[in-house]
């Protein structure tokens, strides 16, 4: 771009818009603002668009946006402005049900599908009509992130388009810059970049936040300016570093921030701003030494957008400056202002109205440094103790993966004490570590009392740990106390001998003569059994699939082995009390040979685990002479596969759990032959496939993905065979076996997937199996 057209960019971007359609319709119609796309292409792919949904819409009507960052989102969202509907933005793979009753919420029914691809967009609108609610256009953003229970946030169009304003005079974003957006689109923080971005022309990048390779090559390749958020930039700078390798400032061990690690790691970055999460020294340094650009500042909240900025190098945990028309105060519990250099809660004006933001703050030189959330700060004494800090501090430990700190409020002020919930990176996590890891970094009185560890802490789509969600009975309460009534009919039936009959279809009466029983009493069961959903009176081909008779017995067998043994009201109980760590199965075991390890694996390695082996090892394709590790609780029926078909294949198999079972007889035979190994450590670095099957909830090998992957060899590839937690509803009971008897790591696909992410995987092929709740997941290293 010439000097020329960069002046024209930058004297449309100070016109006044009056909509953020005005804005792109005052740039150049040649001036690329999305990849491949110049705003004329935008604003032709936007009207066409919102023509179809204006034509099914009423004006000021909630619509769900609910996508993955693309251009086509950002299509969408302007043409959804377009048509006069308030877009409802949801993060991608949001619940249904969570997306339905969010959408409900805000008095709207209807969703907008995004299409794959960024060519002309053909939106589908679905679900029913919904009203016309509130003056103006506006954009409706649900928030909970660490502020507690969600809700929905109104946003003025006008009041995004002052945000952008702020990016442009008070950040310094301009028509010439490439913008980097790796955060969710639908997080406030990103649409307020967004915002600016279109108001000044800048060429927009958005990109799923999960896509680590993707995001670190468009830095490589130009961009300019990068949004970012506290994860997502520890994760870059650690992928940087262990690809290039810290450079070292001459004679101090300390990085050297002028330098970078290799060529174009980020050859044009001029600012690169973290929001919606607090900076650390140890987050700032680390990203300063892999990139060689310090890491900006930016501080706001879903209402206000954003409202303070500061450049790089300025101390931790502050926010910087008020950006252009903002103004602030910190004021005590009673209101009134508090003396310079004193905490305060943080209050900002906005537009011209007051905004409480919930924080406990104190001025800096640097600017304004947040404590922490008011409903999280610590009162030591006569101390305030910075949340932030002790998170920042435990986070260097290097068996922490993240760490939510918390008050435990005591009965007068100033005798709150600290408890510390720390997600352990790997199994085997104690307090005490952690404890005298923070006595020799912390103050004594900012030593945690109670240190809980986790398996993991649940986060946003931006990355920041949630708050912890308050749990209140509801009224299906009573029907859950009955509920063990439908699984007791069922084993009754199972008892009976009928499964095989009914899955073909009986008469009472023929069923009654075939199994000895009265014909009345069985009439009244198999009646109960229909109203409860468990037969059904319909014609066979009326919609519902096919029962495996075999099959459901097996599992109707295991169910009623775990009713009476690992998974009663008094197992669960006790498991709660003890931690999984000491939980009594680990003390009495599965019992016998026609125990529990029998009844498992006869119901785990049915035709349909058979059927997803051959499918997984179709989707893998491999080559002749592969090389695999199998991480199993099963018999290895991956390997089993894979040697029946190439006698040539071999590799190593590894049995986790105490229902595993013995392998099976092809995979016996190849380890007696020395084609296949066997161990609690697989080789590393060595195989072409790794394969987790029912494994990878854990205990043990099969949920630490370091080793999963570290067993691979370079473009080697991991599929995870496994079932996974739906959000709500039938299937959730299986966290309970989990509890009990199995392992509680990666409970739901998506944790998994943000897992792999983080270990620098990328997930090259998801498939939900409809008829379960099983997915076949498979991972390579990010590129």
């Amino acid at each position: 771009m010439g000097d020329g057209e960069a002046d024209t960019l930058l004297d449309a971007a100070r016109v006044e818009a009056g909509t953020l359609l005005d804005a792109v319709r005052a740039l150049p119609p040649g001036r690329i603002v999305l990849p491949g796309t110049d705003a004329g292409t935008l604003l032709d792919r936007v009207r066409k668009a919102a023509d179809e949904i204006g034509a099914g819409t009423a004006e000021g009507e909630a619509v769900a946006l609910c996508a993955g960052n693309s251009p086509a989102w950002v299509t969408a969202f302007l043409a959804l402005l377009a048509a006069g509907t308030r877009p409802l933005l949801l993060e991608a793979g949001t619940p249904e049900a969570e997306a339905r009753r969010l959408l409900q919420a805000a008095g709207g029914g209807r969703s907008l599908t995004v299409p794959d691809g960024d060519g002309d967009l053909s939106l589908v609108l679905s679900g029913p009509p919904g009203e016309p609610h509130g003056p103006g256009p506006a954009v409706l953003l649900p928030t909970s992130g660490s502020t507690g229970a969600s809700r929905i946030v109104v946003r003025a169009e006008a009041s995004l388009l002052a945000e952008g304003r702020r990016y442009r005079d008070g950040v310094g974003l301009t028509g010439r810059d490439t913008l980097l957006l790796p955060v969710p689109l639908s997080h406030a923080y990103a649409l307020g970049w967004l915002f600016g971005g279109l108001l000044t022309g800048a060429s927009l990048l958005p990109v799923p936040p999960t896509a680590l390779g993707r995001i670190a090559a468009e830095l490589a390749g130009g961009a300019t300016v990068a949004a970012l958020v506290p994860s997502i930039a520890r994760l870059l700078a650690a992928r940087r570093l262990r690809a290039g390798g810290p450079r070292q400032r001459p004679g101090d061990g300390g990085p050297a921030p002028a330098e970078r690690p290799g060529p174009a790691a980020a050859p044009a970055l001029r600012l690169a701003m973290v929001g919606a999460g607090p900076v650390d020294d140890r987050l700032d340094r680390a990203f300063e030494e892999a990139f060689g650009t310090p890491l900006a500042r930016n501080y706001g909240s879903t209402e206000t957008g954003a409202v303070f900025a500061g450049r790089a190098r300025i101390e931790p945990f502050c926010v910087g400056t008020p950006l252009p028309g903002i103004a602030y105060r910190l004021a005590g519990e009673d209101g009134e202002t508090v003396p310079g250099g004193a905490p305060g809660l943080l209050h900002v004006r906005v537009d011209g109205t007051w905004h409480a933001m919930g924080d406990l703050a104190v001025t800096v030189p640097d600017g304004l440094r947040v404590i922490g959330r008011k409903d999280r700060a610590i009162r030591r004494g006569g101390r305030w103790v910075s949340p932030l800090e002790i998170e920042e501090v435990l986070r260097g430990h290097p068996d922490v993966r993240d760490v939510r700190v918390t008050a435990r409020r005591g009965r007068h002020p100033g005798e709150d004490g600290i408890v510390a919930e720390v997600s352990a990176a790997r199994p085997g996590l104690a307090p005490e570590p952690l404890r005298e890891h923070a006595r020799r970094e912390l103050a004594a009185h900012k030593v945690p009392d109670e240190f809980l560890i986790r398996t993991a802490l649940p986060t946003s789509a931006a990355g920041k740990v949630r708050a912890s969600p308050r749990y209140r009975l509801t009224r299906r309460a009573a029907e859950a106390a009955r509920a063990y009534k439908t699984s007791e009919v069922l084993f009754a039936l199972h008892g009976l001998g009928a499964l095989d009959r009914l899955a073909e279809g009986a008469e009472a009466a023929d069923l009654a003569r075939e199994l000895g029983c009265d014909a009345d009493a069985l009439e009244w069961v198999l009646r109960a059994a229909a109203g409860l959903g468990v037969l059904t009176t319909g014609a066979a081909g009326d919609g519902e699939p096919r029962v495996r008779a075999a099959e459901l017995a097996a599992f109707v067998r295991l169910e009623e082995h775990l009713s009476r043994g690992p998974v009663t009201r008094e197992e669960i109980a006790a498991v709660t009390r003890t931690g999984v760590a000491r939980r009594p199965f680990e003390e009495t075991g599965p019992a016998g040979p026609d125990g529990l390890v029998t009844v498992y694996q006869d119901a785990m390695n049915g035709p349909s685990a058979r059927a997803r082996a051959a499918l997984g090892l179709r989707l893998l394709k491999p080559e002749a002479g592969a090389r695999m590790v199998e991480v199993t609780a099963g018999p290895g029926r991956y390997l089993e596969r894979l040697l029946a078909a190439d006698p040539t294949a071999g590799g190593h198999l590894l049995t986790v759990g105490r229902l595993s079972g013995p392998p099976a007889p092809a995979v016996a035979a190849a380890v007696a032959e020395g084609r296949v190994t066997t161990g609690p450590e697989p080789p590393r670095g060595a195989a072409d496939f790794c394969v987790v099957a029912n494994a990878v909830h854990g205990p043990g090998p099969g949920s630490e993905l370091a080793v999963l992957l570290g067993s691979l060899r370079p473009g080697g590839r991991l599929l995870v065979d496994d079932v996974f937690l739906p959000p709500a509803g039938a299937g959730s009971e299986l966290a309970l076996d989990w509890l009990t008897h199995g392992g509680t790591a990666w409970p739901a696909a998506g944790d998994l997937i943000a897992g792999l992410s983080r270990e620098g995987a990328r997930v090259s092929r998801h498939l939900p199996l409809e008829e379960s709740l099983c997915h076949l997941i498979i991972a390579e290293e990010a590129s």
